[in-house]
C-alpha cells in the first residue's frame, strides 16, 4: 500500500480550535474509502504544530498501540470536551519538585500524561512506527536557545544500512540535538507541552530540568554534558508545518528514488489560521478628569505640598491641643506621608538618573510636563501595537512564506491542497469563484454550512472550551467544519486536476475515484453539516 498513493498532512496550530477542526479533518479522510484502504491509510507524512499536536500526537500513539480510529475520535472529543484543562492546571500550580519552580506549562504536561497519553513516550512510536501507516512524524517546538525550529520526529531508518546519527530524522535541530537513546524516553505529553506552549500563556518548557527522563545511563550521561535550554511553541516559528513535510519529501526520495519527481503525490494543509487580520486602531485614553491632568512636576507639588501642611498642623496640635488622640491620628498620618514622600523622592531620583543617561536626557522637564492621560495613551498605543505585531503581523507573514514554499514551486502543482476553517464563511473566496463560474454551481455551500463555519471560526487560540461554548456547541462545528470543509476542498482539488492533470500520475486516479463518493457526501452536508460527527458519535 505503501508504495502507490502518498499523501502528506499537517495540522497547523490553534489551540482547540486547531485540535478540533483537524480532529472533523482526521475523522472524515477515515470515512473515503480508496479500494480496501481509506483515504487516511494512504497518509505516510504528519507534520502538527501547537494545537494540531494534541489530534496529531494522541492519533499516532493511537495507531501504536492498535486503537481503532473510531476509538482514537472517541477518547479525543471527550479530552477536549469534558476535562477542565485549566482548572486543574491552575489548581496544581502550586505542587513541584525540589529544585523546580512553579511552571504552568510543566503543569499542564503531567495532566496531558494522565488524561491524554497515559504515561506514553517516544519509544513507544519509535518501536512500532514499521507497523503503521505513518513512516514520517514530527511534532513542532521553537528551540529558545538558537531561535530555530525544534522537531521531534519520529521516521523510518534511510540512507545506509549501518544505522548512523542521520539515519533517521533529527530530535531537535542543526545546533542541538537529542539522540534518539535520550529521546525515546521524553513523555509524548512533553513533546504537546513543548509544541503547544505559547507566549504569554505559558513559560518555555526548559529541557532536562522540567522533563522526566527516567534515570538510564545513556540519559544520564547526556544530561551531564547538556546545558538547559527552553522550547515554545512551534507556531512561532512555523504555524503551518509545511517544512517538516519538505524535509520528508527529501527523506523518500533518498529511500525510495521516486522516478516521476516528488514522491509525495498529495500535502494536505489542515489550517485554522487565517490571512485576514484587525487594522490597527490608535488609543485616546481618558483617565478620571483630576487624574488626567495631573503631571509628574504637579504630583511632585501636591505631595510636598500635603507633607508641609500635615507637618505645620502636626507640629501646631501638639503645641495647641490637649487631645491626645487626634495628636495621635496627626502623628500617624504625618508618618505615612512622610514615608511615601521619601519613597516617592527616591523613586524619582532614580528614573531622573536613568533618563539622564538616554536619548531623553535633555527632555526631562518636558517629561514632568506630560499629563497623565497622555501618557496613558502613549502606553497603550504601544503595547497594543506590539501584541498586534506578534500576534498578527509575524504570524501572517511566515503564514504566507509557508504557503508559497508549496504553491509557488512548480514541482508542487497539483499536488497541494488547503483546508482552511474559514473558506465556507460567507463572502468568501468561494463567492467570487462562483460567480466568475471557476466554482461548478453544486460546490455552494448552504447556509447552514456557512453558519457552522462562521461559528467554527470565531473561536479565540485557547486550550479549553469556555461553558458558553459547550453551550453554544462550537466544538461541535468545529469537527463539522474540519468534516465538511475537506471534503469540498477534495472535490475542488478534483476538479482542479480534471481540467489540468500536468504533474500528476497513475497514483490520483485512486482520488479520482472518490469524487462519487465525495459528492454524496457534500450533499449530505449541505442539507446537516453535523450528519458525519452524528455518524461518528454513534459508531
Amino acid at each position: 500500500m505503501k508504495d502507490n498513493l502518498r499523501i502528506a498532512l499537517t495540522f497547523s496550530g490553534g489551540g482547540y480550535r486547531a485540535a478540533t477542526f483537524h480532529l472533523g479533518a482526521l475523522s472524515y479522510l477515515h470515512s473515503v474509502k480508496v479500494g480496501e484502504f481509506t483515504l487516511l491509510d494512504h497518509v505516510v507524512a504528519l507534520s502538527t504544530i501547537s494545537g494540531g499536536t494534541i489530534t496529531g500526537l494522541r492519533y499516532m500513539l493511537g495507531l501504536s498501540r492498535g486503537e481503532s480510529v473510531t476509538d482514537i475520535f472517541k477518547e479525543l472529543y471527550t479530552f477536549l470536551t469534558d476535562v477542565e484543562l485549566a482548572t486543574v492546571a491552575m489548581n496544581n500550580l502550586a505542587f513541584y519538585d525540589k529544585g523546580q519552580c512553579a511552571s504552568l506549562i510543566r503543569t499542564m504536561a503531567d495532566i496531558y500524561n494522565k488524561e491524554l497519553f497515559k504515561g506514553a513516550v517516544l519509544g513507544d512510536l519509535m518501536d512500532q512506527l514499521d507497523d503503521i501507516h505513518i513512516c514520517h512524524f514530527a511534532a513542532n517546538a521553537t528551540d529558545f536557545t538558537n531561535g530555530l525550529a525544534f522537531r521531534f520526529q519520529v521516521t523510518e531508518k534511510t540512507g545506509a544500512r549501518q544505522e548512523q546519527a542521520t539515519s533517521y530524522g533529527l530530535i531537535g535541530n542543526n545546533k542541538i540535538r537529542i539522540p534518539r537513546e535520550v529521546a525515546r524516553h521524553i513523555r509524548l505529553s512533553e513533546v504537546l507541552a513543548c509544541s503547544s506552549c505559547f507566549p504569554s500563556g505559558f513559560e518555555p518548557l526548559v529541557f532536562p530540568k522540567d522533563f522526566v527522563l527516567g534515570d538510564s545511563e545513556e540519559v544520564k550521561k547526556f544530561i551531564a554534558k547538556t546545558e538547559p535550554f527552553g522550547i515554545m511553541d512551534g507556531g512561532i516559528v512555523d504555524n503551518q508545518g509545511i517544512e517538516p513535510i519538505l524535509l520528508a519529501e527529501q527523506r523518500m526520495e533518498t529511500s525510495l528514488g521516486c522516478k516521476d519527481g516528488k514522491c509525495l503525490d498529495l500535502i494536505i494543509v489542515s489550517d485554522v489560521a487565517s490571512p485576514y487580520m484587525s487594522a490597527y486602531q490608535p488609543s485616546d485614553v481618558h483617565l478620571p478628569k483630576g487624574l488626567n491632568r495631573m503631571t509628574l512636576k504637579k504630583l511632585t507639588a501636591s505631595i510636598w505640598g500635603v507633607g508641609i501642611g500635615l507637618t505645620v498642623a502636626t507640629a501646631l496640635s501638639l503645641v495647641f491641643t490637649s487631645t491626645s488622640f487626634l495628636s495621635g491620628v496627626l502623628v500617624a498620618v504625618w508618618v505615612l506621608v512622610v514615608g511615601i514622600l521619601i519613597i516617592y523622592t527616591v523613586m524619582k531620583k532614580k528614573l531622573i538618573s536613568v533618563a539622564a543617561k538616554s536619548v531623553i536626557q535633555d527632555s526631562i522637564p518636558a517629561v514632568m510636563n506630560l499629563r497623565f492621560g497622555d501618557i496613558a495613551t502613549l502606553l497603550a498605543n504601544r503595547v497594543s501595537s506590539v501584541l498586534l505585531l506578534v500576534s498578527s503581523v509575524f504570524m501572517k507573514h511566515l503564514r504566507r512564506m509557508d504557503y508559497r514554499s508549496i504553491y509557488r514551486d512548480d514541482d508542487w502543482k497539483n499536488r497541494c491542497m488547503m483546508n482552511g476553517v474559514y473558506e465556507l464563511r460567507p463572502d468568501e473566496a468561494w463567492a467570487s469563484k462562483l460567480k466568475s463560474g471557476q466554482l461548478p454551481e453544486y460546490l455552494k455551500p448552504s447556509n447552514k454550512i456557512q453558519q457552522h463555519s462562521t461559528i467554527a471560526t470565531a473561536m479565540g487560540t485557547t486550550l479549553w472550551f469556555t461553558q458558553e461554548e459547550k453551550e453554544a456547541g462550537v466544538h461541535d462545528s468545529l469537527i463539522a467544519a474540519g468534516q465538511y470543509t475537506i471534503c469540498w476542498n477534495l472535490l475542488g482539488y478534483i476538479e482542479t486536476i480534471k481540467k489540468d492533470p500536468s504533474n500528476t500520475n497513475e497514483h490520483h486516479q485512486l482520488i479520482l475515484a472518490c469524487e462519487e463518493q465525495l459528492r454524496q457526501d457534500w450533499e449530505k452536508f449541505q442539507k446537516n453539516p453535523l450528519c458525519g460527527l452524528a455518524e461518528w458519535k454513534n459508531e
